[in-house]
């Protein structure tokens, strides 16, 4: 398909759906009791209009009950998979992981955050040049500084891979590295999610891991869920940043096994709610999306 004008700006735009991303953890922290994760930082990553919606309850309520009415129920899905990716990296820094990558960062808040992680752990942010300015501008605002041990690498994941995005940011490729890649795959058309994944097998060391959410083919949804699956689609379709990719569960391991991944943890949607049976505001997870950890063989 050929470029158009409206392309190239949409791409040199900043993601709208990371900053939907950040007003909802920062709404989750302030309404819910407790958190399944508490990002204070979260409403300094928001604009204008959504910091509005997340401080006046009249506006929250408007958008949540009218505006945002056949989507909301995949809300709990955002908060959910960064319990899960915290979960996980605390665990691998109490084993002794020293790189933590995070692919297409968007507006997270982790280094941030957790500055008690700094002189154990290297953080990698890989994102588009126009939202990771973005992010910038808004942690100067808030008075928020760049800390010390996060590297910032500004990558179109369409145009180069991961590792080579990496090699100009002093990652080690010697030792591991868990990567986090949430919030992005559906967004990515399969080859490129291979791509990906290919980039990472083939160029760091064993052991090396990866965190991602994923989104089930619409076959392999529960009937009562399908509608909910195609309006949040047209939803995220309507401000171009469509799904492009999905995966029928019980078979991710049939994708990853052959690019050199072997499945450590495979959550499938219908599990999640098991693992962290959170109901905010009368909202349960919605399964649509599953949570995997994968890694690649010791040896």
């Amino acid at each position: 398909m050929a470029e158009t004008k409206a392309t190239r700006l949409k791409s040199d735009r900043p993601s709208k759906t990371a900053e939907m991303v950040a007003a909802v953890r920062a709404l989750h922290t302030r309404r819910a009791s407790p958190p399944l994760i508490r990002d204070e930082m979260a409403l300094s990553m928001c604009g204008p209009f959504w910091r509005a919606v997340v401080t006046n309850r009249a506006l929250n309520y408007v958008m949540l009950k009218f505006v945002l009415r056949k989507v909301v129920a995949i809300v709990p899905v955002i908060y959910t998979r960064a319990r899960f990716g915290e979960d996980c990296l605390e665990a691998a820094v109490r084993d002794g992981l020293r790189q933590f990558v995070i692919i297409g960062a968007g507006y997270d808040t982790t280094a941030m955050r957790r500055r008690d992680l700094a002189e154990r752990l290297t953080v990698f942010e890989l994102d588009h040049p126009a939202t990771q300015t973005l992010k910038f501008r808004r942690m100067a605002d808030a008075g928020i500084a760049k800390p010390d041990n996060v590297r910032y690498v500004a990558s179109d994941l369409t145009e180069e891979s991961v590792f080579n995005a990496l090699e100009r940011s002093g990652f080690d490729a010697r030792i591991p590295a868990m990567f986090s890649w949430f919030g992005v795959t559906y967004y990515l058309e399969r080859d490129t999610v291979r791509g990906t994944l290919a980039s990472i097998a083939d160029n760091c060391a064993p052991g090396s891991s990866i965190l991602f959410d994923y989104l089930a083919s619409l076959d392999s949804v529960a009937p009562e869920f399908r509608a909910l699956h195609q309006d949040c689609g047209d939803f995220v379709a309507r401000r171009g940043e469509p799904w492009l990719s999905d995966f029928d569960p019980p078979a991710l391991a049939d994708f990853l096994t052959p690019i050199g991944f072997e499945v450590v943890e495979n959550i499938e949607p219908g599990q999640v709610s098991d693992r962290y049976p959170a109901d905010h505001q009368g909202l349960i997870y919605p399964p649509l999306m599953g949570l995997c950890r994968a890694r690649l063989p010791e040896t």
